[in-house]
């Protein structure tokens, strides 16, 4: 059939599409019903209701003659309104002429029509449609439109049409692998999906388990009988076998392979299956499809067809390339199988599997547990998975774990493994958000599990530490110490103390166990967990170059996303940072915030501030709070500098403060030179000199006592501005050199801010800040260049990088008068350089400009 044939986005066709709909006939054809569906509705919609709609699915014609007569159609003869007629791939062979001469006639009338053709055609009535079509195109009296998916660099602007949010790089692949991109498959994966938005961001958190019977999207296979629904909810999971999957899905059925295979083929015809080599192969035409099918399996069927599956690979009838689909079917077969196999099996799938596949060798391990033979390996197979969870961010599945060993297998557990499951069940319930628990367990008014005296001691101090309270934390640890029986919870004790001692300013333990932990390591410890703890309270604390040596040794467990996060800021990429930090956000427990993402919060709100996305900056530091930080007192730092951008500076004070009561009521001495420090940013700023000698003191114990290279500086820094030391400066601007970029470059404007450091600093500070893209202080640095006459380079990029940053605070939320504020102008030259902005790029209000400036359009 020749064909004329447009082909265009589904979601771009009405736009396509003119008022008038052109021919008297265009026939909207494509893959996906709900496509063509919204094709028809906004259709409607355009001409205000004024748009008859024929569902031939439901037309009583059965034979070409009724469908002139049978009281629908008739009306459209003298009716000028357009008019559509849908489904018409579901019309018998007999009925096409019928309606290639209610074409003719109402075409005569002047009438548009919109017809819907879902493909592939029915085997059946292929030469009809094909027959009748080429003489309506060769009489000029129809139009066919083939309705194509989105091309795969576009579906990021589709997301954005449909949530607000930007998807993340891993969302975008899991959409189009599920959905092709389909616009009504990717609108229907983002309902059923777990969607978390971060920062105008959207993530991946998880997939459910299971779609809702009714979902539209298997009404297509429901339509096609009850023999045709059973093999397609067996084959979306047999798919991957091959060949084997007429035999097998006979055997679910309990039919022949024949009659299996005539079954596959009305599938195929119906476009739901694709037949791969002369069908010695299957796959869905619509991945989501086959998700969707396999998800409505009820647990029987589930079990079952996992056991034929598992039957024939063990047996060698059938083949899959995909280790993962023999563990995956193993988890669905349950006891249906050889269960010490299928244990074994399980247990070497979860140690194989790659390292960024997290969640599926966790789901094994949990199924390997589960077939264990004995009590006691079961419960140090929990045990195992409950870490693994909590390593891997699936807090909630940890504390199935460990409840489950704490109610059923305590007294199956071996010597000095309880503590063990408590310690992992404190975790999670942090994790998890169960603190009415953890603050009962940290007051010590309650341990509802076995434990002596001295094993609840251990589990109240970790619940006290979680909470951050460190000081209560270490006196419990300190009167453990002396208990006569202390020596059964040794290990728990050498693992606690060095790093509760650690925030509160005694790092001496920690040190002594960090600088034996190559040689340990070397020695055949297990000790991956040690490692990457201790290496993520280094980077936290600033001290990168000691963090190298036991980053290098943590090897396949990588550190978690937040220590991510704050090395990628560390190494001058900001924007990944960022983006590990959304990650994080999205995907890991939202409560229980431990040092290191403390750090990872204070770090992503200054990048945001210096970037200018101010209102983003709050909402991090107000969703680290809402998580319980271990650090509460980082998060004024950010807090401070925002109200100090708007000359807030009373209220920046009284944020600092608090924070600093809040560390001192629990005894935390690391990281407050932070706050002191910014403390004296706002007594420099009101010339109050008479407060620095005071803060000056504050840092220098706390660099004493730290010994961090970060609390170093800051003394530094404060000495020199205190003494007019020009040496301390020097020495502060040597050891910013081997700083983060973002370090680098607040302190090198400090010093000269402070007027200890020669103004040409400010250049180096300015490159520093253009590293991270950091547009509103890169702005600040430029004013206070001008103020002590340096040159600034790039007079042209500069020019663009001002309208780059407007269009950053336009996006952000704010106003003109606040933009003013910001930029220390006047309302009405803000409003003037953004009449400039709209009027250079085209765009025509505030919401145009976010959103291009979200997808990544806008061009300075």
């Amino acid at each position: 059939m020749q064909q004329d044939r447009l082909t265009v986005p589904a979601e771009r066709l009405t736009a396509f599409l003119p008022d008038d709909l052109g021919s008297p006939l265009t026939v909207v054809c494509g893959r996906s019903e709900a496509d063509l569906a919204a094709v028809v509705d906004e259709l409607r919609r355009r001409h205000d209701q004024r748009f008859k709609v024929v569902d031939l699915s439901f037309s009583e014609s059965t034979a070409g003659g009724d469908l002139l007569t049978n009281g629908t159609l008739p009306s459209l003869r003298d009716c000028h309104d357009p008019a559509a007629f849908t489904n018409l791939h579901r019309l018998p062979g007999a009925a096409v002429g019928a309606l290639e001469a209610l074409a003719r006639q109402v075409a005569a009338t002047g009438t548009r029509c919109v017809a819907t053709v879902a493909l592939p055609l029915p085997p059946h009535a292929r030469p009809a449609f094909a027959a009748a079509f080429d003489r309506l195109r060769r009489d000029g009296l129809i139009r066919l439109v083939t309705l194509r998916p989105v091309p795969r660099g576009e579906l990021p602007d589709l997301v954005v049409s449909m949530t607000g949010a930007l998807p993340e790089t891993a969302l975008c692949d899991r959409l189009w692998s599920l959905t092709l991109g389909w616009p009504s498959a990717v609108a229907t994966a983002l309902r059923i999906g777990a969607i978390t938005v971060v920062d105008r961001h959207a993530y991946l958190s998880s997939w459910p388990a299971r779609i809702e019977p009714g979902d539209g999207l298997l009404a297509c296979v429901r339509g096609l009988g009850l023999p045709v629904w059973s093999a397609a909810k067996a084959v979306a999971v047999l798919a991957p076998l091959g060949p084997a999957v007429p035999r097998l899905t006979g055997q679910v059925l309990g039919v022949p392979e024949q009659e299996a295979g005539a079954l596959l083929g009305t599938l195929a015809d119906a476009g739901v299956l694709l037949p791969v080599r002369k069908r010695t192969a299957w796959r869905f035409r619509l991945p989501l499809l086959q998700h969707a099918l396999r998800s409505s399996l009820g647990p029987y069927e589930r079990r079952r067809i996992a056991q034929i599956a598992v039957t024939a690979l063990w047996q060698g009838t059938a083949e899959c390339a995909d280790p993962a689909f023999l563990a995956d079917r193993l988890l669905d077969a349950g006891n249906l199988v050889d269960r010490e196999r299928a244990r074994a099996e399980l247990l070497d799938h979860a140690r194989r599997a790659a390292p960024d596949d997290t969640d599926r060798p966790l789901r094994w391990l949990r199924a390997a547990a589960d077939l264990a033979p004995k009590p006691a390996e079961r419960a140090l197979t929990l045990l195992d998975h409950a870490r693994a969870c909590l390593a891997h961010g699936a807090a909630r599945r940890a504390l199935s774990s460990t409840d489950t060993v704490l109610h059923e297998h305590v007294d199956d557990l071996p010597d000095g493994r309880l503590v063990d499951v408590c310690l992992s069940h404190l975790a999670a319930l942090c994790a998890t958000g169960e603190l009415d628990t953890l603050n009962r367990v940290a007051d010590g008014t309650w341990w509802p599990w076995p434990g002596d005296e001295v094993q609840r001691a251990v589990g109240r101090a970790a619940a006290l530490s979680s909470l951050g309270d460190w000081r209560s934390a270490q006196q419990v640890l300190a009167d453990v110490r002396d208990h006569p029986d202390a020596h059964l919870v040794a290990r728990h004790l050498r693992d606690l103390g060095p790093f509760n001692r650690l925030w509160l300013g005694d790092p001496a333990a920690f040190d002594a166990e960090v600088a034996a932990l190559p040689a340990r390591v070397a020695a055949g410890e297990p000790l991956s967990d040690q490692l990457r703890r201790d290496a993520e309270a280094l980077v936290a604390l600033g001290e990168l170059r000691r963090a190298e040596p036991l980053l290098a040794l943590t090897g396949h467990a990588p550190v978690r996303l937040a220590c991510q996060a704050t090395l990628a800021a560390a190494g001058g990429r900001a924007d990944e940072a960022l983006e590990l930090v959304r990650k994080s956000v999205a995907t890991e427990p939202h409560t229980g915030c431990g040092p290191g993402h403390g750090v990872m919060f204070h770090v992503a709100a200054t990048l945001l501030l210096h970037k200018g996305k101010l209102v983003r900056a709050l909402e991090m530091v107000n969703t680290a709070r809402e998580r319980v930080p271990a650090l509460p007192h980082l998060l004024a730092v950010a807090e401070a500098a925002h109200h100090g951008l708007f000359g807030r500076q009373a209220d920046a004070v009284t944020v600092l403060v608090q924070a600093l009561d809040h560390a001192d009521a629990t005894g935390v001495v690391a990281l407050t030179d932070l706050l002191w420090i910014s403390l004296a940013d706002i007594a420099v700023s009101r010339g109050d000199q008479m407060s620095l000698s005071c803060y000056l003191e504050r840092v220098a114990a706390v660099a004493k006592r730290m010994h961090t290279e970060q609390a170093e500086i800051n003394r530094l820094v404060l000495h020199a501005t205190v003494h007019a030391d020009r040496g301390a400066a020097a020495e502060a601007t040597a050891l910013l050199r081997g700083r983060p970029s973002l370090e680098l470059a607040d302190g090198l404007e400090r010093l000269v801010r402070f007027d200890v450091g020669a103004p040409e600093l400010l250049s180096e500070a300015y490159e520093a800040a253009g590293t991270m893209d950091a547009l509103l202080h890169r702005s600040v640095l430029r004013n206070l260049m001008r103020t002590h006459g340096i040159p600034v380079p790039g007079r042209q990029a500069t020019v663009a990088e001002n309208e780059r940053l407007l269009a950053v605070l336009v996006t952000d939320g704010l106003g003109n008068k606040q933009i003013a504020t910001l930029l220390d102008t006047s309302e009405k030259s803000v409003e003037g350089r953004l009449s400039r902005l709209f009027s250079r790029t085209g765009y025509r209000s505030r919401v145009e400009l976010a959103a291009a400036m979200l997808t990544g359009r806008f061009t300075a």
